[in-house]
């Protein structure tokens, strides 16, 4: 496949046209939307999948695809060596636990990176990596550079907007979120009467979700953001189809309430909530309500 541009000049974006773009892809189906946007701009995609079905999901939409695991650094960068990418973008999930359950398959690059790491919260390690990509002549570009689109505007999406003691659970929850993320827990925080249900945590949201629903045996307010001063070129919020049906687990109901976070499948998402009576409301940027 070759990618020709189809898309006006994004101004003061920092993309650079023609150029090959290294895609380490993780899982879900923002990797493949990234790899779309990025054609579009002009880029020959040569995307790093950390997992099998990473794999699946990008191949029809990259130049060339190979899959590393998340513990083979070395072997990534020299694909990305190999391929003469000067630049590159992170993009989909990648569960700590995958890493944690094999280490026995770092490489000696990430068994030395990893080493001299503080912690290994997502930041961190994130943080890392990108800092050796950009060592070897390789910059790390941000993901919403290419995904703009994804963020809803101010406001409600859905028909139903939340109720007077349902945005008294939104505010509750944000104040939550605000102090979790700052402390590089999670991101989301799910309230119902302006008590908290479940934290994110290594989970996942949609775990937190579906423990917090069965805690209330029905709908709950999920408040979900990015910290503040998130790094953009790793690990932007993101909601889909899954948080929806997390969300009526148990039965119909409930509020999503996003800020700083990107909606993918937002018309099946709307389309869902309007059908189950979910409010689903934009609240803007970390400085809140």
């Amino acid at each position: 496949m070759t990618g020709t541009s189809t898309a006006a000049p994004v101004k003061d974006s920092g993309l650079i046209p023609n150029m090959i773009l290294g895609l380490v892809a993780g899982e879900g189906k923002l990797p493949a939307i990234l790899a779309q946007s990025a054609k579009e701009r002009g880029y020959k995609v040569v995307a790093i999948a950390l997992s099998k079905d990473a794999f699946a999901h990008v191949s029809p939409h990259a130049d060339k695809v190979y899959e590393v695991g998340p513990g083979q650094l070395g072997k990534g960068m020299k694909i990305l060596a190999d391929a003469n990418a000067k630049s590159a973008v992170f993009i989909g999930k990648v569960p700590k636990i995958n890493l944690l359950h094999n280490l026995h398959k770092l490489d000696w690059m990430a068994i030395t990176e990893l080493s001299k790491l503080p912690n290994f919260n997502d930041d961190t390690i994130q943080r890392a990596v990108g800092g050796i990509l950009e060592t070897r002549g390789v910059k790390v570009l941000t993901q919403s550079e290419f995904l703009r689109h994804l963020f809803p505007s101010l406001g409600p999406l859905t028909k139903r907007e939340p109720t007077v003691a349902e945005f008294a659970d939104v505010e509750f929850g944000l104040n939550v979120a605000r102090e979790i993320a700052r402390l590089d827990i999670g991101q989301t925080v799910i309230v119902k009467d302006r008590m908290v249900l479940a934290v994110e945590a290594i989970e996942g949201t949609d775990e937190a979700i579906k423990r917090a629903v069965q805690l209330a045996r029905g709908p709950v307010v999920v408040v979900k953001l990015a910290k503040k001063g998130q790094d953009q070129r790793f690990d932007i919020p993101t909601v889909g189809m899954n948080t929806m049906h997390s969300m009526t687990a148990k039965e119909p109901g409930g509020v999503l309430a996003i800020a700083d976070t990107m909606m993918v499948e937002r018309e099946e998402m709307v389309e869902y909530a309007d059908k189950h009576g979910i409010a689903i409301v934009s609240v803007g940027h970390f400085d809140g309500l």
